[in-house]
């Protein structure tokens, strides 16, 4: 049987949902006009989406129950749908999804990691456990 792989850094995983929230946030500001008219955006939302769901289902439990305003099983419920239920998906949904629940939930992340992660970067507690 393999080893079980190393756990993520805590900062490394909410790294891994800031970068595509950015490319979500320069998306949404080309427009719905645009989404609606361009069907490599409406692709690029779908990925952009798997990725920070992904990511966000790495967050240790602790995580999600310090904001509880996020709702974490319809995150793991989005990209089971973006990856593997994609014939269903409603692109009008979609793009609020992007445009209103990525800001938000990078702002919640945000703002429980102002008051709960250590400032210097080699204490373990910033360790995903």
């Amino acid at each position: 049987m393999p080893a079980r792989r190393k756990p993520r850094p805590l900062d490394a995983v909410l790294a891994d949902i800031e970068e595509p929230t950015g490319a979500a946030h320069e998306l949404v500001q080309r427009g719905r006009a645009a989404w609606d008219d361009d069907r490599l955006l409406r692709l690029a939302g779908e990925s952009l989406i798997g990725r920070i769901a992904d990511a966000t289902n790495r967050l240790p439990d602790q995580v999600k129950r310090g904001i509880p305003d996020v709702p974490w099983d319809d995150i793991r419920d989005i990209r089971i749908l973006v990856d593997h239920i994609y014939h269903r998906i409603d692109y009008r949904a979609l793009w609020k999804t992007l445009k209103d629940d990525i800001p938000h939930l990078l702002q919640q992340l945000r703002a429980w990691s102002e008051g709960n992660l250590p400032r210097s970067r080699g204490q373990d507690a910033r360790r995903v456990t």
